[in-house]
């Protein structure tokens, strides 16, 4: 497409949410972000979510008109089978949707899900089957390592009955880590562009009060047992003589629990506004991140990406997509072995005031700032939709 054309071609992007899980996670930010950057390149933007009563004041180009029911949701054998008419009926909404808000406000429509089971990408493919595709491109983001899941078969049948449906070069798989970008283009046998994490507009500034002598640690997000949480109950129960001077924070439903010789534990609200959230980024000095590394292994994480981007130190665990990053600006040290508490308590201290270490962070969130942000994600929409 020549330069004449990106000029006059504006396409409209549609971010497909079906499962609007709330503020706390990186679904709405990241969505947020994809708007943004659509912005900048004169697109449009509008997503088409699941209701959601918790989540206040929705931009008006969030619409939820997308069926309530959970196609995630945990179940027998016979209830996973009747999920298929919530499948179906996903479907036609998508359809109707697309045909009655997408498909007369620009010549041009991509369709971008970026978190998703494989029965809402089935919803997805049959809500093509039932639309005009003559004009339109579909990008699906996998950050997961979807290669190795029991359903992978499925996304790849998938993934082919939708590129069969499209024209050529209209069907983009998507990723945020090189190594699983790999990993899934071996298996889909196609290629997988790797995009930038977007949704870092952390507005840093403002902190919350702390005592000056104590050196807290975050352990941020959903405290969910691949994300570590029997590391950390075995943390906060282990006795230790430096142990108090340290204070760990993390959401409420951990259930964490100090005990005498051990670290100090404060709990805070399990859904943060993003305000609260970047305040504690801003206060804390170590951010905690003992995730599994099976889970994690290719797999990239956003706080990880955000802790980057504050001017953090991490401590993560080997042999994941995040100690791969930090290897890459020598800092080996950061990713550990999460077993023995008193070594942790240790490297918490010793890293806390390492000034050798805080100006590798330096250059690695100088690097972050130039490739994960919005006019970065905008320069890779761009290059997708036009080459």
């Amino acid at each position: 497409m020549t330069k004449a054309n990106e000029t006059e071609v504006k396409p409209i992007i549609v971010s497909i949410i079906p499962n609007f899980v709330g503020i706390d996670g990186h679904v709405y930010p990241y969505h947020q972000s994809v708007g943004l950057a659509a912005k900048k390149l004169g697109w449009e933007h509008i997503a088409a979510v699941t209701p959601n009563t918790k989540i206040k004041n929705i931009p008006a180009n969030f619409n939820p008109c997308l069926d309530i029911n959970d196609l995630e949701k945990e179940g027998n054998f016979v209830e996973k089978i009747f999920r298929i008419y919530e499948v179906i009926k996903l479907g036609f909404l998508l359809a109707q949707y697309l045909r009655q808000e997408v498909f007369g406000k620009s010549y041009y429509s991509i369709i971008f899900m970026e978190r998703f089971i494989h029965l809402q990408l089935l919803s997805l493919t049959i809500s093509l089957l039932l639309v005009d595709k003559s004009n339109l491109s579909v990008w699906l983001l996998y950050r997961r390592d979807t290669h190795q899941a029991k359903t992978r078969f499925i996304y790849k049948f998938l993934n082919n009955i939708i590129g069969e449906q499209l024209k050529p070069g209209k069907f983009k798989l998507l990723t945020d880590s090189e190594s699983l970008s790999q990993s899934l283009s071996n298996y889909f046998h196609q290629p997988v562009t790797v995009m930038p994490i977007p949704h870092t507009d952390l507005k840093l500034g403002d902190s919350f009060p702390k005592k000056s002598n104590d050196i807290l640690c975050w352990w941020p997000g959903d405290p969910r047992p691949e994300k570590g949480l029997k590391i950390m109950k075995c943390l906060v129960n282990y006795e230790y003589k430096f142990a108090n001077k340290l204070c760990i924070i993390a959401a409420t439903s951990s259930q964490l629990i100090s005990v005498n010789g051990g670290f100090k534990v404060k709990l805070i609200e399990d859904s943060l506004t993003r305000n609260d959230y970047c305040k504690w980024l801003c206060t804390c000095d170590i951010v905690l991140l003992p995730y599994d590394s099976e889970a994690y292994k290719e797999r990239t994480s956003g706080i990880f990406v955000e802790c980057i981007i504050a001017g953090k130190i991490p401590l993560v665990t080997s042999q994941t997509w995040m100690a791969k990053e930090l290897s890459k600006c020598g800092l080996d040290e950061l990713s550990i072995n999460w077993n023995n508490s008193e070594e942790i308590i240790e490297k918490i201290l010793t890293i806390s005031d390492d000034l050798i270490i805080k100006n590798k962070i330096i250059k690695m969130q100088e690097h972050y700032k130039k490739f994960h942000d919005i006019d970065s994600y905008a320069h890779s929409m761009k290059i997708l939709f036009y080459d």
